[in-house]
């Protein structure tokens, strides 16, 4: 469709690796290195080559279309994101896919908060991202029982709605839904994160009243996290809302105010794109 940067998902930046598989189990020490340091400069890569997907039978490389494509791409610029999608498209894996990157190889002592429609849901999606964290190269998941926190041994929170990095010290929390306009007021308030993922947006309560209350903390997490080069911002996936609810309504006003992203956005720069913004 004339997009020139048509081809920045097959970046690759260290040539040694090209033809080498991640997972071989016979992976020399030397090219554990070099995957992990490509790992970390190349989200791409990490896509590409070393996420994989559980599934009924073997897991599957990350599938990439159109849709989770535009999102990843302003994810990886800490842009604020709306994604809209039919179910069974790959919002949500990808989402997962992502905050796995983060959570593992792209920052430290920093938290990412999960949101759902349903307590329910929201542990599902944690449960995503380990599994995902599980399908690693084993020398890239860096998981362990215990870790060190000022020197003294301790074991890692590891629970169905709350899980711990044992090296970098990352946090992925889940929230349970608010029941009512005070619950909705208190939720996120206070909670110091620069990243957020609520996930069926369009569907979940009192969505107003928790960002309005989250903003000032959320705010500061994400000056910091500015100022240190590491990942920060919100994404909103969902599949389509109803407008005779509240939160439907909510879901489509942010919408509509948002900007529209186009896949000529490609050609711009980052600067060129929050200047369109």
């Amino acid at each position: 469709i004339g997009v020139k940067n048509n081809r920045f998902m097959l970046t690759l930046l260290d040539p040694d690796l090209a033809g080498i598989d991640p997972h071989d189990p016979n992976l020399s020490l030397n090219y554990k290195m070099k995957v992990l340091k490509e790992v970390r400069n190349n989200f791409w890569y990490y896509l590409r080559e070393v996420v994989r997907i559980p599934s009924s039978g073997p897991p599957s490389p990350f599938l990439l279309n159109r849709g989770n494509m535009a999102f990843l791409y302003l994810a990886i610029m800490n842009i604020n994101t709306i994604l809209l999608m039919p179910r069974q498209t790959g919002k949500t894996i990808a989402a997962a896919c992502f905050y796995v990157y983060v959570y593992n190889f792209r920052t430290q002592n920093s938290q990412i908060s999960l949101l759902n429609k349903e307590f329910k849901d929201s542990k599902d999606n944690l449960s995503r991202i380990r599994s995902i964290r599980d399908l690693l190269p084993v020398y890239l998941r860096f998981d362990a029982v215990f870790s060190q926190v000022n020197g003294k041994k301790v074991k890692v929170p590891n629970t169905a709605v709350y899980m711990e990095h044992a090296v970098n010290h990352n946090k992925l929390r889940t929230y349970a839904k608010a029941r009512n306009d005070v619950s909705a007021a208190n939720l996120l308030r206070g909670q110091t994160f620069p990243l957020l993922w609520v996930d069926e947006f369009a569907f979940v309560p009192f969505m107003k009243i928790i960002y309005g209350n989250m903003s000032p903390a959320m705010s500061k997490a994400i000056e910091i996290a500015k100022r240190n080069g590491v990942p920060y911002g919100i994404l909103y996936t969902t599949t389509p809302g109803f407008l005779t609810t509240e939160e439907g309504k909510y879901a489509y006003r942010i919408i509509n105010n948002a900007t529209k992203f186009n896949e000529g956005w490609y050609d711009l720069t980052y600067q060129q794109i929050i200047e369109l913004i």
